[in-house]
């Protein structure tokens, strides 16, 4: 068994091996290993999401001797999202319905948010979110599509320890609630059903960041 140093490192070094196949994944270069590629970022992934189980449970949230309990180490975090305003918020819409891609970017920007990218598919949202600098407050992602679904990007994105405190919303049609517990559980913020409603979009997001008031007419 792995030391908790050892299994930080291994973790470490297998996210800095994805990222760089994230990135050359369409170089022309790697085209003839592409497909060899694309099986080993599957089993970096995986072996990551094992790492991460073993390390959640005894991993301390921050670096000290005595570690604070749980509620305080997320009060900076709420009292960072209290003050930001809408202009400050950057937002990730991941979907492979571009109809829907549309529908969310027009009604965020109508209540001010302007700092939104979209995301095709799950793949490519991966590689923003390793990308983005800043990074993402907020990332709105479907939770079926093909490649990678919603707790695939998920997944990737709480691996990065820059987006420990990035909200993450599942969009989805899915309703059967054991499902939907399950997403929670794997430490997903919240969810929205599909379909779109500005009333209960707005109000989930508002429960993270509360200065997102009324629509901009």
């Amino acid at each position: 068994m792995f030391t908790k140093q050892e299994t930080q490192l291994i973790a470490k070094t297998l996210t800095q091996r994805r990222e760089w196949l994230l990135k050359n994944m369409d170089n022309p270069e790697h085209a003839a290993a592409k497909e060899q590629n694309q099986k080993v970022l599957e089993l970096i992934e995986s072996s990551l999401a094992k790492l991460l189980q073993h390390l959640k449970p005894t991993q301390a949230p921050v670096d000290i001797v005595s570690a604070p309990s749980a509620k305080p180490s997320k009060m900076p975090i709420a009292q960072k999202r209290a003050q930001m305003q809408p202009a400050d918020i950057k937002v990730l819409v991941v979907d492979d319905d571009n109809l829907i891609s549309s529908i969310m970017q027009v009604l965020l920007n109508s209540y001010g948010i302007q700092q939104l990218d979209i995301a095709e598919d799950g793949l490519k949202a991966i590689s923003m979110l390793y990308d983005a600098n800043p990074i993402y407050d907020l990332v709105l992602c479907d939770w079926n599509m093909p490649i990678k679904n919603g707790l695939d990007v998920h997944n990737a994105m709480r691996a990065a320890e820059r987006y420990t405190d990035a909200c993450f919303m599942l969009v989805t049609a899915v309703t059967e609630a054991k499902q939907i517990r399950a997403a929670i559980d794997e430490g997903v913020d919240d969810y929205i059903v599909k379909p779109i409603e500005e009333e209960k979009i707005i109000k989930k997001i508002q429960r993270f960041f509360p200065q997102l008031g009324t629509r901009e007419d």
